[in-house]
């Protein structure tokens, strides 16, 4: 999320700027219709020169990557306070038309800023108009445009279209900076809900992994006993053990190298992905559509190995007789789409997209598709659920290239 801050402070030198456009065109105005004004330069001049010197300041501060703080956004406006009563006592004082400026640098204050400081500054605001009344204007000899009557209400209608135009593109402006930002952190506290179930889950699968280790070794004991008495019977059994081992043992692999990133084609990738649910379930017709982009070496982190995996056995275990992955590039992203021909996804699974639900099989606990799309999002990606061509459910899992974002 860009700096919101950032950008107001951007803004508030085109105030300036514009506020400095307006009086240098009445100057030459003035100029132009023989009017006396030659007392008033030096004083301008000083103020347009410290103008310009808190501009370059500004900008030369937007250039590094520290965030802009609400007392920095609030100086600048003391500032801009500051230079507007010096600026409105030498052009006339409190018959000038366009000191109603006093209220762009409030409005600002009031749309970002905290209540304590923007009323410190209406405060401060109406000291500095109120001490335009008691301390009269410098210079009595010089002839402004709206001293005169006429003068005055063109001046005044001028500042009211003037004021009212920067009023409404720079507030609506803000507003929609602070709607992007309470959308942003939204977004945050969702992910951080989503973070915080995926690690209660890896919590209580580290426990469960722990305490079926023993029972596990146990079975495997007996297994190997009765394999003597009956080994015909017994071969599935001990294949399924194998492959708790295997589990086992990868889990450990995983989580004594968490960063590990094996570096290799993605095809091998999903090939290492694919074979063991091939192995699994023999009795499905299994279809590769990759593109020769998947021939790139890439990095692969461990979860989203998991991730890939998980959605396939999901997708296996849905099919009736066949699965198809497809994976491709689109620009610096990875998009790998799986398919079966299942009875799909069901409308409450798709309502509750991003969350953990109760599985449709009897045996699942809805933890896959959730568990892979917190994975995707803290990698930058996504996962979309859908209707694959046969009528079963079709997953696209997505992801940056990480050495490209690197």
């Amino acid at each position: 999320m860009p700096d919101v801050m950032r950008r107001n402070l951007a803004e508030l030198c085109w105030l300036r700027t514009a506020l400095m456009a307006l009086f240098g065109f009445t100057l030459v105005y003035g100029q132009l219709s023989g009017l006396a004004l030659a007392a008033a330069l030096p004083s301008l001049l000083l103020i347009f020169g410290l103008l310009l010197l808190i501009n370059g300041m500004t900008t030369l501060r937007l250039r590094q990557a520290e965030p802009v703080a609400d007392d920095e956004l609030f100086l600048q406006l003391l500032f801009d306070l500051l230079l507007l009563t010096c600026l409105f006592r030498v052009s006339g004082g409190n018959s000038n038309p366009f000191v109603t400026y006093y209220l762009v640098p409030l409005a600002i204050a009031a749309s970002t800023l905290t209540l304590r400081q923007t009323l410190l500054l209406a405060v401060l605001m109406l000291a500095s108009y109120f001490s335009l009344f008691v301390w009269p204007p410098a210079a009595q000899t010089v002839q402004w445009p709206w001293q005169t009557y006429q003068g005055h209400l063109i001046g005044m209608m001028v500042n009211f279209a003037i004021s009212s135009l920067l009023l409404v593109f720079f507030l609506h402006r803000m507003h929609r900076r602070l709607r992007e930002q309470e959308h942003f952190m939204v977004e945050q506290q969702r992910r951080q809900l989503q973070r915080d179930q995926a690690v209660a889950m890896g919590t209580l699968a580290a426990t469960a992994v722990h305490e079926l280790a023993t029972p596990l070794a146990t079975v495997c004991l007996l297994v190997d006993e009765l394999e003597e008495e009956h080994p015909t019977q017994m071969r599935p059994l001990q294949a399924q053990l194998q492959r708790c081992r295997e589990t086992l043992a990868r889990l450990r692999e995983q989580a004594a190298q968490p960063a590990q990133m094996p570096r290799q084609t993605l095809h091998a990738h999903l090939q290492n992905c694919l074979q063991p649910i091939q192995v699994g379930f023999p009795q499905l017709n299994f279809e590769s559509r990759l593109s020769p982009a998947t021939q790139q070496a890439v990095i692969l982190p461990w979860l989203l190995q998991q991730a890939i995996t998980n959605v396939l056995r999901n997708a296996a275990e849905a099919a009736r007789s066949r699965v198809r992955i497809q994976a491709e590039r689109v620009n610096d992203e990875w998009q790998c789409r799986i398919c079966d021909d299942g009875q799909g996804f069901s409308s409450a699974i798709l309502a509750a997209a991003g969350q953990p639900v109760l599985s449709s099989k009897p045996e699942g606990l809805g933890l896959g598709l959730f568990l892979a799309q917190t994975t995707l999002l803290e990698l930058g990606g996504h996962l979309r659920m859908g209707v694959s061509e046969w009528g079963g459910a079709s997953v696209l899992l997505c992801w940056p290239d990480i050495e490209a974002a690197a």
